[in-house]
């Protein structure tokens, strides 16, 4: 029979699933309200679209690079630092007042993010 996981096991399982659900619905989250994101931030929905193409775009462009920096700094300190990219770009997205901040915090930021979080297998 076999052994039940530690407490610290299953919090840094339960850290990871949560990482990883975050990285999977963040490619989704905004296509559900592209009209009202695009009139509260006074755009159009092709803005709005462009916002989530280049964060796609972001994140699968590093996500190779993402792999090389936790091989050389470690997984644990790259997804420290992928956490914090992340949540600094979801708060600046959260309070964003137009189209431009919106990119740089969803965008550019949240695809760091996610490509730091979600880094693929070591192949070397």
């Amino acid at each position: 029979m076999a052994e039940a996981p530690s407490p610290a096991s299953r919090t840094v399982l339960t850290a990871l699933a949560l990482a990883q659900f975050i990285c999977s619905f963040a490619g989704s989250n905004m296509n559900v309200m592209i009209t009202d994101i695009s009139e509260d931030l006074d755009t159009t929905v092709q803005g709005v679209q462009t916002a989530i193409t280049v964060f796609l775009l972001v994140m699968a462009a590093l996500m190779i690079p993402g792999g090389k920096l936790t091989d050389r700094y470690g997984r644990k300190r790259c997804f420290m630092a992928g956490l914090l990219v992340y949540a600094v770009g979801a708060l600046l997205s959260a309070a964003a007042p137009g189209l431009g901040v919106l990119i740089l915090g969803n965008s550019i930021l949240e695809g760091i993010g996610t490509a730091l979080l979600i880094p693929p297998p070591s192949t070397s």
